[in-house]
């Protein structure tokens, strides 16, 4: 039951980026979405289904918890694999929160180089991969398996769009920057 507790109250956390403290981001979802109002394409049917993708993809888990509890059923398999799942997802979520708020205090000023952004340039979405991948080893559903490789792929892609838009915010400041950190923590 305390594992299922503990994976809502994650949930819960997801809260304060989507909807308290919303971090801008040219590459968001419902930023490219809304650009792309007027056009009825490919490209924005892509955006929808994607956006669909991850909405069953990131409820999955909480799904399952909530069910769990109301069904008052025990944990598959509460084990060490399980411990490490909410361990990670603990982590990520702590490193997704702390560069939040790093890059609130910046109001997207200049180039943060410091704290977390010193290791990576994108310690949220890192955090966000720890976070999914940690519930996913928690679960362990292959849906989940194939589903986060999705999602790391159209993470990437809207990680992209957001450095080619600091490319040309920050010129050369964001081309020293990215010399010197990796985009993830290895790459």
């Amino acid at each position: 039951m305390w594992i299922n507790c503990l994976v809502i109250a994650i949930y819960l956390s997801f809260a304060l980026d989507l909807l308290i403290w919303p971090i801008p981001s040219e590459a968001s979802t419902s930023s490219l979405i809304s650009k792309e109002k007027e056009l009825v394409s490919f490209k924005s049917i892509k955006a929808m289904l994607v956006l669909l993708f991850s909405l069953i993809f990131y409820l999955f888990p909480l799904y399952f918890s909530i069910k769990q509890l109301i069904l008052d059923e025990r944990f598959l398999s509460p084990t060490l694999v399980v411990l490490v799942g909410l361990c990670l997802a603990i982590l990520g979520r702590f490193i997704s929160l702390k560069a939040s708020q790093v890059l609130r205090k910046n109001h997207g000023i200049s180039i943060i180089s410091s704290s977390i952004f010193e290791h990576s340039r994108n310690p949220i979405t890192l955090g966000m991969h720890l976070t999914i991948f940690g519930l996913i080893i928690c679960y362990n559903s292959i849906f989940l398996y194939f589903g986060f490789i999705f999602y790391a792929v159209n993470l990437h892609g809207k990680i992209k769009i957001e450095e080619n838009y600091l490319k040309e915010k920050f010129g050369e400041e964001y081309l020293k920057y990215i010399e010197k950190t990796p985009r993830y923590l290895w790459i």
